[in-house]
């Protein structure tokens, strides 16, 4: 459980919680960096302070499809964020590139995933895409169950120009089912 506020999921080495005031200089840090924003759709690089605030402010938790949460180690410390928004449902997720290859990518994403299907009753499908020139996200989401449902160009205010992307699906059944 965090101090300041419940966890929306823990691993044994991860908490998935809101974000703290103190979580905004390495949210900016990791977000704005270019290995990373080049793989998420709404973060630019560089990345505005007000903008990022902004950000962070209308993605609480409120029971609702729509949120972002903060990862961050159990001894504490910001490593990246895990979020599920529009519609169907999409997955989302980044991790502090010092963090890359430990396994935190598929460990927050379980836990994320595994709370959001606990806590969101109605929620029957998580969709989840990634770019083709990231396929460790491809590797994580598959771990996760995910299946590969089709291809596609997606854009990043990262990017200059749309980028081929792989689109996935996975089916609370089918997670619920998995070891």
């Amino acid at each position: 459980m965090d101090a300041r506020g419940g966890a929306f999921a823990e691993t044994p080495r991860l908490v998935i919680r809101p974000f703290h005031a103190d979580d905004m200089p390495g949210l900016a840090r990791i977000g704005a960096d270019p290995r990373v924003a080049s793989m998420m759709g709404t973060i630019p690089t560089p990345w505005p302070e007000a903008e990022m605030r902004l950000w962070v402010a209308k993605s609480r938790f409120r029971g609702t499809v729509g949120f972002r949460q903060a990862v961050a180690l159990k001894e504490g410390g910001l490593i990246g964020v895990v979020g599920l928004g529009g519609a169907p449902a999409a997955l989302a997720y980044f991790l502090d590139p010092a963090r890359w290859g430990q396994g935190y990518a598929t460990e927050a994403a379980r836990a994320f995933v595994t709370a959001c299907f606990a806590r969101l009753p109605g929620l029957d499908v998580i969709a989840a895409d990634h770019f083709a020139d990231n396929p460790a996200s491809g590797h994580v989401l598959r771990k996760l169950g995910f299946r590969p449902t089709g291809q596609g160009m997606g854009k990043s205010r990262a990017r200059l120009e749309p980028a081929a992307n792989i689109h996935y699906r996975l089916w609370r059944s089918t997670f619920e089912a998995s070891p």
